[in-house]
């Protein structure tokens, strides 16, 4: 009995060896692995964050943190590699542990800044080809920014012609984009706002050029407001406001017409199918207002028999053309200007 009770024990104890030197070599022969990171950090702007990156079977592995913006269309940055910051700016640090074959890489960054948001990937560099990743997001609330490069000042089209106005803007949270007109008239669409990155004006009239505000806002700090005009050209149309003007002889009198267009027109004066210009008996001046309304004077000075008769304005830009005609006529009793 003595004897089998040794037995016994002498093949629990080579058992025992057996089982500690098995998990020996499976502990040394295991891949490294990213048991835990930190989940997604909102910060505001001067705060501090802290990034944690928990590896099992670290042993001699090169444990590193690499930062890349949101869409990773810019190059990464590495911030660290192994116990060893790469950046110099002092409000990074980096705390390492390890206990046994486990590790814990902490990134710490203090006074937080916009362009610090971004990917923030904890990486074990496996060999020269492969590496595993976990990736932690940093948002960094700020206000919102129009971007100029997305942002046109003055659009132009022609009438009829659609038109989209563009605003774009970064900021966290998400900015959200609204358009108005000046003086809140309505918009093209209907209704005083439109909430949205693009405003499309489909066929449009010259009543709809004007300035335009597209305003970004998430709730951080200021909006920001950008301006954007459309001009509209077309055609000139051409109103007389007096279509016939009498006039007695030797005395001075003015015809006009009131010219709308976009671009500018060019307005002349016809009498008897031929120009007018300054000089003489006539002296001829533009005035521009708003609207892109000019109006045009003819003043003729001392009316003689031959000036009674039709006169025709006409109006020319890049779009198109318009003339309107007005009669001066004799009277008796002079018209005083």
């Amino acid at each position: 009995m003595w004897l089998l009770r040794m037995n016994l024990l002498l093949i629990i104890t080579l058992l025992s060896v057996a089982l500690t030197l098995s998990n020996a070599q499976q502990a040394s022969t295991a891949s490294p692995s990213i048991v835990f990171i930190s989940p997604e950090q909102i910060k505001d702007i001067g705060e501090q964050v802290t990034l944690n990156c928990s590896i099992a079977n670290v042993k001699n592995y090169i444990v590193g943190w690499q930062k890349s913006n949101r869409d990773r269309t810019k190059e990464s940055n590495i911030i660290s590699l192994g116990v060893q910051l790469a950046v110099t700016e002092d409000r990074f640090r980096l705390n390492f542990t390890k206990e046994n074959n486990a590790a814990n890489y902490v990134l710490e960054i203090h006074d937080i800044v916009n362009t610090d948001a971004g990917l923030y990937e904890c990486q074990i560099q496996v060999n020269s080809t492969s590496k595993i990743t976990k990736t932690v997001e940093l948002q960094v609330r700020h206000p919102p920014m129009l971007l100029e490069n997305q942002h046109t000042n003055t659009l132009t089209k022609a009438e009829g012609e659609d038109a989209q106005l563009v605003c774009r803007a970064e900021g966290y949270p998400r900015p959200t984009i609204s358009w108005r007109r000046e003086y809140n008239a309505i918009l093209p669409i209907g209704g005083q706002t439109f909430t949205g990155n693009e405003l499309r004006l489909n066929g449009l009239r010259r009543e709809d050029r004007g300035t335009y505000y597209c305003t970004a806002d998430n709730g951080v700090g200021r909006a920001d407001t950008k301006t954007i005009t459309l001009e509209v050209e077309f055609a000139p149309v051409i109103r007389v406001p007096r279509p016939k003007v009498a006039q007695a002889l030797d005395y001075d009198i003015d015809v006009e017409c009131v010219v709308q267009a976009f671009p500018a027109p060019a307005i002349s004066w016809y009498r008897d199918g031929k120009q007018i210009h300054n000089g003489g008996s006539y002296s001829i001046s533009q005035i521009g207002s708003p609207d892109d309304v000019t109006t045009s004077v003819v003043k003729i000075h001392s009316v003689a028999a031959e000036h009674y008769g039709d006169y025709v304005c006409k109006a020319t830009n890049k779009v198109g053309q318009a003339e309107a005609r007005l009669n001066l006529f004799e009277s008796v009793i002079p018209v005083t200007l």
